[in-house]
């Protein structure tokens, strides 16, 4: 399989001011159905969620508003205080999913565990993957859930196609480009953000890579982790002609 040699750790530094303007809120409702369904369908008390790769902080606000205390891990410092601003009662912690460990306060005693809007598609390897994994087993207590989804290839084919796009808003504007090859999406962004008379420049790139079902699954079972049910979302974009799909993973400890 060929492999692109990059990494997505610098994504989400300065872009993080801007990230809920450019991603918008129309997805939120349905995965906070979705967590609301899983948590009676597999009678999940209410008690301590962690969010990986948690942003800043828009699936943290939707647990917490069923009732449970958050703990949040991002990368991003920048993504981590806007994600605080959101959820003071939250416990935001700068941290690689690929390899963490939370303070002892914690250990142990999470019940669900949540990673949604394709963070997982950034970790570009199987070991990466594995490695988070194998992260988020050793930290939380036998019978926590783990609700997670994942960009299918279908998706990252698709995404590979789209075409340039262009975002004002009042105090930025920001161009999208969309390129890749294989298993992998590449967005490259620039970003003009008003400053007095003028604008300043600057430049993010973000890589995915598509995962299928029968790249995780053998990945999950070598961690340890039971996989109670996999969803699929399909969804046709008609003003795009576009179809987009997600996976959704729901495994247990």
């Amino acid at each position: 399989m060929k492999t692109i040699n990059y990494d997505n750790s610098g994504a989400y530094q300065e872009m993080a001011r801007f990230y809920d303007t450019l991603m918008g809120s129309n997805k939120y409702p349905g995965w906070k159905d979705l967590i609301k369904d899983v948590l009676n369908k597999y009678s999940v008390k209410t008690g301590l969620c962690l969010d990986i790769a948690c942003g800043t902080g828009n699936i943290s606000r939707l647990v917490a508003e069923l009732g449970f205390e958050v703990v949040g891990l991002d990368l991003s410092m920048e993504m981590i205080k806007i994600a605080k601003d959101k959820i003071p009662s939250g416990d935001f912690i700068k941290a690689d999913i690929r390899d963490f460990n939370l303070p002892l306060r914690y250990q142990s005693k999470i019940d669900l565990v949540v990673c949604f809007y394709d963070s997982l598609n950034y970790l570009l390897t199987d070991r990466e993957l594995l490695d988070t994994f194998k992260s988020v087993y050793r930290n939380i207590q036998a019978g926590s859930i783990f609700i997670f989804d994942m960009n299918p290839m279908d998706h990252i084919l698709t995404a590979q196609k789209f075409k340039p796009r262009i975002n004002e808003d009042k105090n930025f504007f920001s161009t999208f480009r969309f390129s890749g090859e294989g298993r992998f999406w590449i967005l490259d962004m620039d970003f003009f953000v008003k400053n007095g008379n003028c604008f300043n420049h600057f430049k993010e790139r973000h890589v995915e890579r598509g995962y299928d079902q029968e790249d995780v699954l053998p990945l999950l079972k070598e961690t340890g982790f039971k996989v109670l049910e996999v969803r699929t979302e399909n969804k046709i974009y008609e003003d795009k002609q576009e179809h987009l799909s997600r996976l959704y993973f729901i495994v247990q400890k």
